[in-house]
């Protein structure tokens, strides 16, 4: 877990040097949207799911414990739902107009 938690520090911490010289649309490209990326993040999930069982962090008395690691792993699951089902666009309204046309590449 720590080595996994440390992997994925460091791509983000390098991602954001990356975006800073050449642009989040590259960060993207090169970090958040790589294959081994993605696996770290489910690797993650995975884990803190185990951890969850196997500390047995649903009962009563660990129930702070329990919160702080569902949320990471609810957090985990809205990346996902994100990543693979919305979609990126520019809507462009000028004052007092409306509009329902998104731009998007």
């Amino acid at each position: 877990m720590t080595c996994l938690l440390l992997a994925a520090g460091v791509a983000m911490a390098y991602a954001t040097f990356i975006e800073n010289d050449f642009g989040a649309a590259f960060a993207r490209a090169t970090i958040y949207e790589a294959t081994w990326f993605e696996i770290i993040l489910v690797l993650l999930g995975i884990n803190l799911t185990g951890r969850i069982f196997e500390k047995k962090l649903y009962k009563k008395e660990k129930l702070t414990i329990f919160v702080f690691h569902f949320a990471i792993i609810i957090m985990l699951i809205g990346a996902a739902i994100t990543r693979y089902i919305s979609y990126e666009g520019m809507m462009h309204i000028r004052e007092g107009n409306e509009s329902n046309i998104i731009e998007t590449s």
